[in-house]
């Protein structure tokens, strides 16, 4: 999708207006489905559009919201701008209502966007027919990925596979059942037609392993393992996928075209490819109300950081280490969920030191007292208490494990901060992080200062600290999970065996070096929890997690064992998201259409 410059020419955006219907159309060219151009040009074109739905939710703000926060893995940090949705406790302000407002419209507008073409793309005269059998099955595919996405965020809601030519007033309420019924009729048809690979130039379309991986992620949600499995071990055996040696360097910037990705969505550093153009009325480029896009690309290296900047004083804002927004903060169930002695997605996945990147930089600590060797001392308002930092320190320093108290120094400012006695680099462990029961320990070191950052997506080739995105691809389906779902699969089918042949394969490839034998589990290891576990470890921010645990019937459980914050909050309707309240008041036939228990 590098190729070409993206623009909707007859997309769909679903109004929320309460003086317009359920689907009325505003097109951004003024061409409807009657008056498009024929040509296979023009059809390309429009084809390419299809492909942008991907872009309003892959490595983004909105996606991770109803995905990752408010899980077993993910409670908010302190820049949080949607905790309704960490929290499960408010859903009526219109910050929120306009985020899943801005997913509805994009989503419907996406699937209108393919029923159209679908609906017409067989009157084209494509001097190549089979051109034009790919090309539809791209589309049946997208179409398949925005219904799944659809049921899985709402449930029974609105269905349509023929394109909407007036506007529509009223919404069906269709069974999650059908909408699974066209996802693998669209997969099954889409996958004779598609190829194994594209060329370099066109990059990021749909192949057939993808589909394949989609419908296996797919019976593995409807709990077909038998069909799960057949096609999770074909992606793994028939291709030419394979784990990668380093969890590391799976993730470095300049690897995203590794052997692991089966499919991604496609970004650019040229931001012809991720800008609308289309300005709000301060002049701000945006691409859809209501999706917090900025320019446009990926925008988890951002998402998922920290101030540093403000915890040390050997450290300043800087392109290598980030711009930290600070989102969401990590559960202390997930940094314990992993064995960084053994397993090399720890220390892969979390940053847990930071360099000092400024000379001179020397700690004046005014009033407060400090302990020193568990002695309480009265610090001097003249004193500088620490040496000076050099380039080359360390300026910050995170433990998954607790600190002896003899090896800080503490001392009260504005709140309480721990530092090495001697050397004067912030030393935060597991307990200042987090009370015993997990939830984040805000008289100690307070979550607007630090967690452990995800490094999944750091990229330090932008060309500004500014740049609120990356060039990073988003990958949406990885092998790792394929033998994640045939291990899941076999042991629902009770075929313990061979589910264990498939996770210790993957867990022996993520082990440190020599440590092979520590990563292999037993028979009596391997059970549903177990697996949500190891998926958290390999799939986190991945954008699945909350359909995970709704799906193995875990989401209440988890979540109010391994997240504090929300677990007061959460009950059993939080399993669907709430349809935005401007959609409902806009329809005639809106009497109980709302989600129950919103």
């Amino acid at each position: 999708m590098r190729y070409i410059k993206i623009f909707f020419i007859c997309s769909v955006l679903v109004s929320l207006t309460a003086c317009k219907g359920f689907l009325d159309e505003e097109y951004l060219s003024g061409i409807n489905s009657s008056s498009i151009d024929d040509s296979p040009e023009a059809f390309e074109t429009l084809i390419n559009s299809a492909y942008v739905t991907l872009r309003a939710w892959y490595g983004k703000e909105n996606a991770w919201d109803l995905t990752e926060s408010g899980t077993d893995l993910y409670t908010y940090g302190l820049d949080n701008r949607s905790l309704g949705f960490c929290l499960y406790n408010s859903f009526t302000n219109a910050e929120e209502q306009e985020r899943v407002g801005a997913i509805w419209r994009e989503l419907y507008r996406g699937l209108n966007t393919c029923n159209l073409i679908l609906d017409r793309i067989d009157d084209v005269p494509f001097a190549n027919p089979a051109i034009r059998d790919m090309r539809k099955a791209e589309v049946k595919f997208l179409r398949a990925h925005t219904l799944w996405l659809i049921t899985e965020i709402w449930g029974d809601v609105h269905f349509a596979t023929a394109p909407t030519e007036i506007a529509e007033r009223e919404a069906n309420r269709t069974p999650q059942a059908t909408f699974y019924e066209q996802i693998f009729t669209d997969l099954r048809e889409a996958r004779p037609y598609l190829p194994v690979e594209w060329p370099a130039n066109e990059y990021g379309r749909i192949t057939k392993p993808a589909a394949e991986a989609f419908l296996a992620r797919a019976h593995l949600y409807r709990q077909n393992y038998d069909s799960a499995a057949v096609y999770a071990k074909r992606v793994i055996e028939d291709y030419n996928f394979g784990l990668e040696d380093s969890w590391k360097e799976l993730f470095a910037i300049d690897n995203i075209k590794n052997q692991e990705a089966i499919w991604g969505v496609n970004y650019s550093d040229d931001l012809i490819y991720t800008k609308s153009g289309l300005t709000d009325p301060n002049g701000s480029e945006y691409e859809t109300a209501g999706l917090i896009q900025r320019e446009g690309g990926n925008q988890g290296h951002v998402m998922y950081e920290i101030r540093y900047e403000n915890l040390s004083w050997g450290m300043l804002r800087d392109k290598q280490n980030g711009r930290g927004f600070q989102r969401w903060m990590p559960t202390r169930h997930f940094i314990e969920s992993f064995d960084p002695e053994v397993d090399e997605r720890f220390y892969g996945s979390f940053k847990n030191n930071w360099i000092c990147n400024t000379s001179g930089a020397r700690p004046r600590w005014r009033g407060g007292k400090v302990f020193i060797d568990g002695v309480e001392k009265a610090i001097p308002d003249s004193l500088n208490l620490k040496p000076m930092f050099e380039q080359g320190d360390t300026a910050i320093y995170f433990s998954v494990t607790p600190v002896p108290e003899t090896e800080k120094a503490r001392f009260t400012v504005d709140n309480i901060r721990a530092f090495h006695p001697t050397k004067g680099y912030a030393i935060i462990d597991i307990n200042d992080m987090y009370l015993p029961d997990g939830t984040p320990n805000d008289e100690i070191i307070n979550r607007q200062f630090y967690f452990p950052i995800t490094k999944r997506y750091e990229d330090t080739t932008r060309l500004d600290l500014t740049i609120a995105t990356t060039k990073r691809d988003f990958i949406v389906f990885r092998i790792s999970e394929m033998y994640l779902i045939a291990s899941e699969a076999e042991m629902m089918n009770g075929n313990t065996s061979a589910a264990l042949g498939w996770m210790n394969m993957l867990r022996e490839a993520r082990s440190v070096e020599g440590k092979e034998a520590e990563m292999r589990i037993g028979a009596g290891d391997l059970d549903i929890d177990f697996i949500l576990d190891e998926r958290g470890r390999e799939l986190a921010t991945e954008c699945q997690r909350f359909f995970d645990l709704k799906r193995t019937g875990r989401l209440i459980d988890r979540v109010k064992m391994h997240n504090p914050d929300a677990a007061p909050f959460i009950k059993d309707f939080h399993a669907l998201r709430f349809i935005p309240q401007n959609q409902i008041d806009a329809m005639p036939n809106s009497e109980g259409y709302q989600n129950p228990g919103y």
